[in-house]
């Protein structure tokens, strides 16, 4: 039903408090001033509403000025719970007014000519109800919410006509024009923070969605190097093992020739699989790819550019892949504390546990302000997608001093 703005132009007649959309977060500050302001607002409220309507109805119309009371006061403490159910209180007590203005009691003070007094106050807390009403409404729901406060609007001016004249019919009518507008200004300013919120999570997302293929395209270009090295050292020796190994019989030759052969077709097969997540415009990377080995240089490096590290360090023999994996997520994990903790200590753990290779990096809390780097996530994305590619679990996030967390723990089903 919601989504038919059009079906509830007559929404004060007809619709539901849940068809709106959700309140946007007007205030950001601690409660308790909220509470203490609002209710300031409304003990002032309730002074000057008692005053003009006792000045106007007389000090025997007590209930009644309690009752206008009530309706004045009411739509202000619904509105962001039940803004539709408030602004119909709020028409009620709008109507109430004017009856009591028509019809004054016989015992008032000052009868039906005096001061236009009692109605403009009653109006004041209705003015931001039709506001944060219309504010919350889907393009086409809120107009008939707007006739309805114009034609109460001028009803109030009519009434005033005998006693000020046309001076508050004209009043009236800006008032909740400017209301009307200010309602609608605001719908379409939190619709255009919706969708600038909506087209940032899309950029963000497609930028993780491409990091994530760019991460597969370098991963498939390094398994592409160990797995055709290994596979043609395979070919390799078995096609040469007929002239290497003495006294080979007839059957182990056609066994060798036959390994050969599977070896070179798993070598094919291996470079078109992989070849699906290659990224076909980037140039093949011929250099020897960095392992476990190359981590204490990483660590230097970083350190010679200001880092403070305290490492420990004991992987052991791990296979090429795995190697590989764990000098890039160790190499994601310092740039981003680098980025994002500047001046903090960065631990750095490695090492080899039966279920695999443990790799954690934690950091501190940055020590002085951390330059804007416009960084998403992407990094630690591809971390997580290259995990998921080779086996393993991955912990990524903040801890409770302020600083972040590495912890990948990368599966070995095999030895190097």
């Amino acid at each position: 039903m919601a989504s038919k703005g059009g079906s509830l132009g007559w929404a004060l007649l007809t619709g539901r408090d849940g068809d709106l959309d959700p309140p946007s977060a007007w205030w950001r500050g601690p409660a308790w001033v909220k509470v203490i302001l609002t209710t300031a607002a409304l003990l002032v409220l309730v002074g000057l509403t008692y005053g003009s309507w006792a000045r106007y109805l007389g000090g025997g119309s007590v209930p009644l000025i309690f009752f206008l009371l009530l309706l004045q006061l009411t739509p202000p403490l619904l509105v962001l719970r039940f803004p539709l159910t408030a602004v119909r209180v709020a028409a009620v007590g709008m109507v109430s007014s004017i009856i009591a203005i028509l019809f004054p009691a016989p015992y008032a003070l000052f009868g039906p000519s005096l001061s236009e007094w009692p109605l403009q106050v009653q109006v004041l807390p209705y003015l931001p109800v039709l506001a944060m009403t219309l504010a919350r409404t889907k393009p086409g729901q809120g107009w008939g919410i707007s006739v309805i406060a114009i034609a109460l609007a001028t009803a109030v001016g009519i009434v005033q006509i005998p006693r000020t004249g046309t001076k508050t019919l004209v009043w009236s009518l800006v008032v909740v024009a400017v209301t009307i507008v200010a309602g609608y200004g605001m719908q379409q300013r939190r619709r255009a923070l919706e969708q600038a919120d909506e087209a940032e999570r899309t950029t963000v997302e497609e930028r993780t969605k491409r990091t994530a293929l760019q991460e597969r395209a370098l991963i498939a270009r390094e398994l592409h190097d160990i797995i055709g090295h290994h596979l043609s050292l395979i070919a390799l020796r078995t096609d040469s093992a007929r002239y290497r190994v003495p006294d080979v019989s007839e059957a182990a030759q056609e066994e060798f020739r036959a390994l050969g052969v599977a070896a070179r077709e798993a070598l094919d097969e291996a470079r078109r699989l992989v070849g699906v997540l290659r990224d076909t415009d980037a140039e093949p990377e011929h250099e020897p790819q960095p392992g476990l080995a190359e981590v204490p240089s990483l660590i230097d490096g970083c350190r010679a550019s200001g880092i403070e590290i305290r490492a420990e360090l004991s992987g052991g023999d791990v296979p090429a892949m795995i190697g590989l994996a764990a000098y890039r997520i160790l190499q994601e994990a310092l740039s981003n504390a680098a980025r994002h903790s500047p001046g903090s200590t960065v631990d750095v753990e490695v090492r080899r546990e039966p279920e695999g290779l443990t790799i954690l990096v934690e950091n501190g809390p940055p020590s002085r302000p951390a330059a804007p780097t416009g960084g998403d996530g992407v990094g630690l994305a591809g971390i997580a997608e290259r995990v998921t590619l080779i086996g393993g679990t991955c912990e990524t996030g903040p801890r409770e001093d302020g600083g972040f967390r590495v912890a990948v723990t990368l599966e070995i089903t095999g030895e190097a």
